[in-house]
């Protein structure tokens, strides 16, 4: 029988590969829509392009032809046979070279004077088209825009209209149709599954001849209204397109199941608005592809699982054969070992007696030099650990710069090769810029990470806040944090130079750990010269220091973070390094909220 504990680890290997499986059939799934998403887009944008350009090609025409003194003399005189057969006549020729389904002219009461299509069996002249949008817009002074189906061709199109007028009375109104049929056949032989509909949801263009004249949503009653007395569409019935089982991605993005009599299909259902002329285009993407590539993906990991158990259990077989011959060594080995470690354990026990009283000895000398050795090396290795904790940040700084230089570089030889040395010039100057900011940075990591003395020296202190920042540039930029500086100018201080801005880059980089997650993350950093003393506030709008761990925050190893961002040495050296030239570091809370350290050093005599 198996014991329990071997039950438990089958189960939990079951449990870990049916993990790994659904995690990869979740990366494949959403890798391959995220791709499929991008795609779509793209598409996306080209169709709402070509759509725009095949309506936008037209929209002079009506502005132009009411300009037209012709035009306007018609509305004067409509009995004019002779100026109405040169009207229409030239109405057809501009329609021809155009290439727009139809051109005519509409009277103050929405009566049709003139067409380009005089001479058909449909001519427009003599209806009234007053009770549509596009006349009631252009009757009211400014350009009229509408898609519909014809009133008497029934043929759909969109209609751009502008009146005529004279002075500022509308006397009329030219209308030109525009036919979209070209555009959508090219489109059908795409391959595409898309449609066009109106702000209500009515698809009047689609790939599909099935889905026109469908809706997305269902219709309100004052929209069928608007509709049926306009006479949009030709019709008053809508039926659903039959979307079914939305899932909502983002505000253009979604799952749908669409079913079309007994047969169903998962898609993606992506939407791009043109608000110019209030459509939406809509694209579907069969996710059939999607589900081969995850079960492809499953088929490959089940597999490797399968490898990597195999390998396990050979793994497992030959360790316990290793195991049995090493088992009957090992006991021959032990009873001569024993012995051995009898004997040697005397030995060193005389030895060590010994040897213990001499390092003693020893140790007492060497004791005051090693303790000052030491502090020097753990401030050295403190700088050391935030250079390595800021050499990402740093190394993207000096990378963007080099980035720069490079395309500039690149410019520059393009430019010589034209001859064009002028801006060969401008490019050398920049690139000196560049290389000028990328000395600055390196030279301040150069002198942090040198070795300093205990020397005590006038120190100007707005410098050294400078090069502080200098280093923790970058990491205030990714957190997007509101750095408020307050400090009188020409501040000096007795310290070191180096040490100085050792702890105010700890106090900034203690004080940026404790804004990490607020959404509107301060730090103040206040400088105040109080008589022979200069105190400075390093101040931030997180969550503080708990009650119990104030009187810790300055012990050696102590830290409130994980193991992996720092070992609680960075307070305890800045209060060594503080005291060293006789000053003081404290730490309390805000009673607003947040953290206050207040570091206090010496004015240099010479300053007082």
């Amino acid at each position: 029988m198996l014991k329990p504990a071997r039950y438990f680890w089958i189960l939990a290997t079951l449990c870990l590969a049916g993990s790994l499986l659904w995690l990869a059939a979740q990366w494949s799934e959403r890798n391959a829509l995220a791709q499929l998403r991008t795609a779509g887009q793209h598409r996306l944008d080209v169709y709402t392009g070509s759509l725009r350009n095949a309506v936008e090609r037209y929209t002079w025409l009506p502005f132009v032809l009411s300009s037209q003194r012709d035009l306007a003399d018609l509305l004067r005189t409509p009995q004019d046979a002779m100026l109405l057969e040169r009207v229409n006549r030239h109405l057809k020729a501009v329609n021809d070279a155009a290439q727009a389904s139809a051109i005519y002219v509409l009277n103050a009461e929405g009566l049709a004077l003139a067409s380009s299509n005089w001479d058909s069996p449909q001519s427009y002249i003599g209806n009234n088209y007053a009770f549509r949008p596009y006349y009631q817009q252009a009757r009211l002074g400014y350009a009229g825009r509408f898609y519909g189906v014809g009133f008497t061709t029934q043929q759909p199109g969109y209609f751009l209209s502008y009146p005529i007028r004279d002075g500022e009375r509308v006397l009329g109104v030219v209308v030109a149709k525009v036919s979209l049929d070209a555009l959508e056949s090219n489109w059908r032989e795409t391959g595409e599954r898309m449609l066009v509909s109106d702000k209500d949801g009515i698809a009047f263009l689609a790939t599909d001849p099935a889905w026109k004249w469908h809706t997305l949503v269902p219709l309100p009653s004052y929209t069928l209204r608007y509709i049926k007395e306009s006479r949009q569409y030709g019709r008053n019935v809508f039926p659903e397109l039959g979307l079914l089982k939305r899932q909502r991605l983002d505000g253009n993005t979604q799952l749908a199941r669409f079913k079309t009599g007994n047969d169903q299909a998962d898609l993606l259902v992506q939407t791009a608005q043109v608000p110019d002329l209030g459509w939406q285009i809509v694209l579907f993407t069969d996710l059939t592809s999607i589900r081969q590539g995850v079960s492809r993906v499953l088929l490959g990991t089940s597999l490797g699982l399968l490898a990597l158990l195999a390998w396990y259990l050979f793994w497992r077989q030959r360790r316990r054969r290793i195991r049995d011959n090493l088992r009957a060594s090992q006991a021959l080995k032990q009873a001569h070992d024993q012995l051995e470690q009898k004997v040697a354990a005397r030995t060193d026990d005389l030895l060590g007696a010994n040897t213990q009283l001499q390092r003693e000895i020893a140790e007492r000398i060497r004791t005051e030099l090693d303790l000052r050795a030491a502090q020097n090396e753990l401030v050295q290795a403190g700088k050391m650990a935030v250079l390595g904790q800021m050499v990402a940040g740093v190394t993207h700084e000096l990378n963007q710069p080099l980035t720069a230089m490079r395309a500039l570089a690149d410019n520059a030889k393009l430019l010589l090769e034209r001859g064009n040395t002028t801006e060969v010039a401008g490019n050398l100057v920049y690139i000196s810029q560049l290389t000028e900011r990328m000395g600055k940075i390196t030279g301040q990591l150069r002198s942090f990470a040198r070795k300093s003395d205990n020397r005590a020296e006038p120190v100007l202190l707005t410098q050294s806040i400078a090069n502080a920042l200098l280093l923790l540039e970058q990491r205030l930029r990714q957190q997007r944090v509101v750095l408020n500086i307050e400090q009188p100018d020409q501040v000096w201080v007795l310290c070191n130079a180096v040490r100085l801005e050792q702890v105010l880059i700890n106090l900034l980089r203690n004080a940026l750990d404790a804004v990490k997650n607020q959404p509107d993350a301060q730090i103040l950093l206040a400088v105040q010269q109080v008589q022979d003393k200069v105190k400075i506030s390093v101040l931030d709008n997180g969550p503080g220091i708990a009650a119990e761990q104030l009187s810790n925050v300055f012990d050696p190893f102590f830290t409130t973070k994980g193991d992996a961002e720092g070992l609680g040495l960075g307070l305890a050296i800045s209060l060594s390094i503080v005291r060293d030239f006789g000053g003081n570091l404290q730490a309390s809370n805000r009673p607003e909220g947040g953290a206050c350290f207040e570091l206090e050093l010496l004015v240099p005599q010479e300053q007082q």
